[in-house]
């Protein structure tokens, strides 16, 4: 099962973004988030929600390289 702080969304939830946000925009999770934060939070639950496979990954950014140079 797929789960965002608390909410347990259905095997191959396939709502469109709005859909979802008028579903659960109003749940406890996201009434107490500001709501500058708040669209942010409903994309990330909602990305989680309509995945297909894992869910986790990394949010660090990546670096460059200094491989190898040629001269």
């Amino acid at each position: 099962m797929k789960d965002f702080k608390g909410i347990t969304f259905a095997k191959d939830y396939n709502k469109s973004f709005a859909e979802f946000k008028k579903e659960f925009a109003s749940t406890h999770v996201f009434k107490n988030i500001h709501p500058k934060e708040r669209e942010a939070e409903l994309k990330k639950a909602y990305k989680i929600a309509t995945s297909n496979g894992n869910t986790k990954g990394t949010t660090a950014k990546s670096k460059e390289s200094n491989g190898p140079q040629n001269k």
